[in-house]
This record gives structure tokens, sequence and C-alpha cells, in this order.
């Protein structure tokens, strides 16, 4: 799991102490008050974030049809945010969601982990228990925080699937001529990779708007020349000056953090590759399954795609194929692995190399 620290001054630590200590009284206020058994807490603040602005979010898990609406209330002069949930809803959530199971042929688990489903089990996860009268809460919670490695392959996936989806709107944008939308889409993709990097290295919480101070306590800024860093600076400021288009720049960006989260290889991406150097396809997006890594290409027609199963070295070259010669990629390619313990014969790795090229996923 990530570090809570995320060097905050003091005073905005002790606001949020406050707003978690208000909501563990509002909390017990609901069940003395209206009689609910299980109640917990969650939210930015239980997950390590938030600002002294921050609201208390309170998940009340009724053994009833939960309310169709959510409620709020002042408490101690602050808005209290209440969410209603039933128990068989929330138990279904954990048990389908704390085994990956997509394959190749079957990604019905990924259409139902949608990202709303997936937030509210990570504030879930990340919250706190404050009133759990049979103890349901508490063994849900155990099962969850046991199967974290399934859920991250989970998240992960869910926001891969996010980026191919952004991926054809910036497609659509580029064909509609419309420059200004497709650069705002891009970034938007790269966003949503930079929370797939964080979710394979263990910062799982879901909010775009706490995605630089996720970065910050997990990735870090001063790494030197490491792919934390090159991608760290184009977050902070996604304008920065780039020899290419900022567009393809922000798609390649985005498929390199894919390849990183979905594999656990590191490596430091080219942002912008010289026109002699190899080009992965800007639009092609990358998935796991539990069976295999998949590399979805668009057609020519714009109106299908066609996908290419990979292995998880077969990623890390198409990854670090990019903004580099071949010879570049072999040898960083074969000292990535020589790490792991894995060695390869570079002929292996050059045979490889041309399988990518022979189904143009990279040129």
């Amino acid at each position: 799991m990530a570090s809570n620290d995320l060097g905050l001054p003091e005073t905005s630590r002790r606001a949020l102490q406050e707003i978690t200590e208000r909501g563990r009284r509002a909390a017990h206020w609901l069940e003395s008050e209206r009689g609910y058994r299980r109640i917990y807490m969650g939210g930015a603040p239980t997950a390590g974030l938030g600002s002294p602005k921050s609201d208390i979010d309170i998940f009340v898990v009724l053994d009833s049809r939960a309310p169709a609406s959510s409620e709020q209330l002042a408490f101690e002069g602050a808005r209290v945010d209440i969410e209603y949930l039933e128990l068989t809803s929330l138990r279904r959530l954990v048990d389908t969601c704390t085994t990956f199971r997509s394959t190749a042929e079957d990604l019905e688990q990924i259409g139902y982990a949608t990202r709303s489903r997936l937030d509210s089990l990570t504030r879930f996860l990340l919250g706190e228990i404050v009133v759990d009268e049979d103890g349901a809460l508490g063994a849900l919670l155990d099962r969850l925080a046991d199967r974290c490695e399934e859920y991250q392959r989970l998240l992960v996936a869910r926001h891969a699937t996010d980026v191919e989806n952004i991926g054809d709107d910036v497609t659509g944008a580029l064909l509609n001529g419309d420059l200004p939308g497709a650069e705002y889409q891009s970034r938007e993709a790269l966003y949503r990779a930079a929370e797939a990097y964080l979710a394979g290295r263990g910062d799982y919480y879901l909010n775009t708007k706490w995605l630089w101070a996720k970065w910050a306590r997990t990735a870090g800024s001063g790494l030197g020349d490491g792919p934390d860093a090159v991608v760290g600076a184009i977050l902070r400021d996604p304008h920065l000056p780039s020899p290419g288009d900022a567009v393809h720049r922000n798609l390649w960006l985005a498929q390199d953090l894919l390849a990183m989260a979905t594999t656990g290889y590191r490596y430091r991406p080219v942002p912008t590759a010289h026109p002699a150097h190899c080009r992965r396809q800007p639009t092609d997006s990358l998935l796991r399954t539990s069976d295999s890594y998949l590399v979805t290409q668009q057609t020519a027609s714009q109106a299908a795609s066609q996908a290419v199963a990979l292995s998880g070295p077969g990623v890390l070259l198409w990854g670090v194929a990019h903004g580099r010669t071949e010879r570049e990629a072999l040898r960083l390619v074969q000292a990535q692995l020589a790490e792991d313990g894995v060695s390869v014969p570079l002929d292996e790795i050059s045979g490889y190399y041309r399988l990518l090229r022979d189904h143009r996923l990279i040129t």
C-alpha cells in the first residue's frame, strides 16, 4: 500500500485529523439515533489524501434494500455525505473483484468493474470501519485485503480500458480536425494511465484530482533519469515544449505507463522519438488479462479493431523499443530481464522484435 506521507503543512494535517475524528462521531451518532449496525468512513482523508476542505463520507451498510439516493446532513457545523449500501451487494462486489479472471476471450469482469464500482470498493478498502456489530464488514474487508494482488490487476485493467476508450475519442477528434479536443483527450488518457501505474505500485485511490498528490508520494519527484521523473515533469506541466506534437507524446507515454503497470518492469520512456528511431503506433492500446497481454490496433477503416497477444517480456520490448534504435532496445531489454534473473540471447529478442514489426506494432 502507498505511504500516507504527503508532506502537508501541519495545519492541514491537523485539519484532516479533525475531519476523520468528526466522521467517527457522526458515525456513532447515526448508530445511536437511527440504529444503524454497520458504518464505515471512506474517501480522501482515510486514504491519506484530502485537504482542510474535504467532506466527511459515511457509508451505511444495510441488510435490506438500500435507499435509492444518498443523503447530506449538517453535523458539528460540517457537511456529512451519507451513502447507503446493501450488504449483499457489497459482498457480491468484493467476491466479483477479488479474483482476476478476465481472459482474451471473455472481458465480462472488466465490463462489470466500472470505475464507479471500483471507486466504491477502493473507498471501503482504504476506509475505516466505525460500527460493525455482527462483524460482517470486518470479514469482507479481510477478504479484500488478503486478495489485493488480484484486485490490483483488475484496477490496472480498468484504467487500461479507460485509456483505450479515450484513445478512440482522440482519433475521432483528429479525424474532425479538432486539435484542441485531441490534445485535451490525450492528456486524459495520460492521466488514466498514470493512475494505472500508481495502482500497479499499490496506490489505489481513484480520483484524478488527487493524481499529482499520489504521484508525489508514490513515484516521487527526485528520481533522476528514471521513468517517474520523465513522466512526472509532464504531469506537472502538460504544455512542456516538445519536438513532436503533444497528442502523440501523451499517447506514447500512456502506453509506457500501462506497459510498466501491467508487467511490473520499469524503464525510462522516451517522450519524443527521433524520426530515424523506432516508433509505436500511438493509437494502439494495451490490456492485460489473466492469460495474455493484448495490444489492440485500430484497423484502417477506424470502424473496428484487432488485438495481438504478447508475452510479458514482449510487452517490455514493445515499450522499450519506442524512441530507440533496434540495437539499443535489444540490449536494454536483455539487461532488464537479466536483472530479474532471466537470461535471454540477443538473437531471440531480435526475433521477437521482428515479430512486432511484422504486426506493425512498431515501425
